[in-house]
């Protein structure tokens, strides 16, 4: 069980527990009055709880396909009227048309596989590749909308390029590290097809104790964490 200010994520059936990255994501991710928003691999439903308590006027389409996960989900979805969940596959759903779309995809290409299957599942690209994500949020986005996506560097790369295929540009990245020098190992990026400046950001989680929060850190997560 993770505890946040205003909801409370039940875990224990999920391959992929609430990870700092992931909640640095959800923070970072902007929402609009009256956005309809997907979604995809829902997980525990972490994102789609945070992007909900922003603004009580988005509605949001959460997609999982591992039957676990989905019911971990359901059970934490009762927190918000809000969001609306579906046991999917994204390539098969049928929804589209949305102003935003968010996703924390599978990002292990090359590693090895893990013992555990869920964890393979949510951390390896067995079920939906990068090229397929992309071409999903192509299928699934208005024309105007906008893609947020969440990877380790090598992949956002490669992420990039798929988009691009597809004619989105990234138009706001945000960098995380550990600390300060440390070199960043989650990059966060807002796709569009419009042609904009890319705002890039940087972020770093502890100073160099190791154990205080950066300011940055904090206030972007003073709304959800109890300790701030």
């Amino acid at each position: 069980m993770f505890k946040f200010k205003q909801f409370t994520i039940q875990q224990d059936q999920c391959a992929m527990k609430v990870c700092i990255d992931s909640c640095i994501f959800g923070a970072w991710v902007n929402v609009s009055e009256n956005e309809k928003v997907l979604d995809i691999g829902t997980g525990t439903g972490l994102l789609s709880l945070m992007l909900a308590q922003k603004d009580e006027s988005i509605q949001i389409d959460a997609v999982e396909i591992d039957k676990d996960a989905y019911g971990q989900a359901t059970e934490n979805f009762k927190q918000s009227s809000q969001i609306s969940l579906y046991h999917e596959d994204v390539k098969s759903f049928s929804k589209s048309n949305y102003d935003l779309i968010i996703v924390n995809p599978p990002f292990y290409l090359d590693a090895l596989n893990s013992p555990d299957a869920k964890k393979n599942k949510a951390k390896h690209q067995g079920t939906l590749t990068l090229e397929e994500l992309a071409e999903q949020i192509s299928l699934k986005l208005k024309s105007e909308g906008k893609a947020s996506i969440m990877l380790p560097p090598p992949e956002m790369i490669q992420m990039e390029n798929f988009m691009l295929s597809f004619g989105f540009t990234v138009n706001k990245k945000l960098q995380v590290r550990h600390q300060k020098e440390s070199k960043v190992f989650r990059e966060m990026a807002q796709f569009s097809k419009k042609e904009l400046t890319c705002t890039l950001e940087d972020l770093y989680i502890k100073e160099a104790d190791n154990q205080t929060y950066s300011d940055d850190f904090e206030a972007l997560l003073k709304d959800y964490y109890i300790i701030f």
